[in-house]
């Protein structure tokens, strides 16, 4: 890595959300550390963005759900003269019947989407406040964090911790260089799956849906303004406003049939992917 640029530590970024956030961090001008599972295509991204912009890029296929996975990195980072930027992006989720999902279906979301961001901030907080001015984490939660979903389960629980948990360490580096911000993206068309799942679950989702470079684009440039709580287009911004002025009831039902007439229509068992961002609406 470069000693004169600014670097950036990504997960979940060989595809979808993560993919999109590493094409415009390098394309504003950071140097890049790539986190993704084992033969995702991650070393093929760093060719092409290496060959597009003028940055540096390190890859890492590793399985986070391994806590010697987190160790490797803060190993590495720990070598570095700094980290200017950490995004949390992996996580997982699906839709389903809770009776239905297994048991470890549900230590997966919990571990990655809530202890694997948990202990990877703790590790790289040395190596971001080594940074000479001011550094950044991104943590990626889901405009589901606001409100509770049926069908979705733990899903909207754990991004409601990385909501609550960003916040929290916001206030307790205020005044020590390092910016915490929480972005809540809602429906994103990250591959096939994801574009049909969203169009069964009918127009708030199609209204509120997002490509997953403007989510990136909105993201950095608010993260590095600064901004607490990022929510990526308009559909979204006006959904968290219903949200907050319809009662709370009201919320929770007309989500929860959404998901319902996705799962109901296919009559399929929860998914997951367990490298990159799964969005519900």
């Amino acid at each position: 890595m470069s000693k004169t640029r600014k670097t950036a530590l990504i997960t979940g970024a060989s595809k979808g959300l993560g993919r999109a956030l590493a094409i415009e961090a390098a394309a504003i001008g950071f140097d890049l550390i790539l986190v993704s599972l084992p033969q995702s295509g991650t070393y093929l991204l760093a060719d092409q963005i290496e060959q597009t912009y003028d940055v540096s890029v390190k890859v890492f296929e590793i399985d986070l759900l391994d806590a010697e996975s987190i160790d490797l990195l803060a190993s590495y980072t720990d070598q570095l003269p700094s980290l200017e930027m950490l995004i949390n992006n992996a996580g997982c989720g699906g839709s389903g019947a809770f009776e239905t999902a297994s048991v470890a279906y549900i230590d997966k979301v919990l571990q990655l989407n809530v202890i694997t961001m948990t202990l990877l901030t703790r590790k790289l907080i040395p190596a971001l406040m080594r940074s000479s001015k001011r550094s950044y984490v991104m943590n990626i939660s889901s405009i589901a964090a606001f409100a509770p979903i049926g069908y979705k389960h733990v899903y909207p629980a754990s991004k409601a911790f990385v909501y609550a948990f960003t916040l929290g360490l916001r206030e307790e580096y205020r005044n020590a260089g390092v910016s915490f911000s929480t972005v809540h993206p809602g429906p994103m068309l990250t591959n096939s799956d994801s574009c049909r799942r969203i169009v069964k679950q009918g127009n708030i989702a199609r209204f509120c849906l997002e490509s997953t470079t403007k989510v990136a684009q909105t993201s950095l440039q608010a993260t590095l303004k600064g901004k607490a709580v990022i929510i990526p287009g308009l559909g979204n911004k006006l959904t968290y406003l219903f949200m907050k002025l319809l009662p709370s009831g009201i919320v929770k039902k007309l989500i929860t049939q959404g998901v319902k007439k996705e799962i109901d229509i296919e009559n399929e068992p929860i998914k997951g992917n367990w490298n990159a961002q799964t969005i519900p609406t």
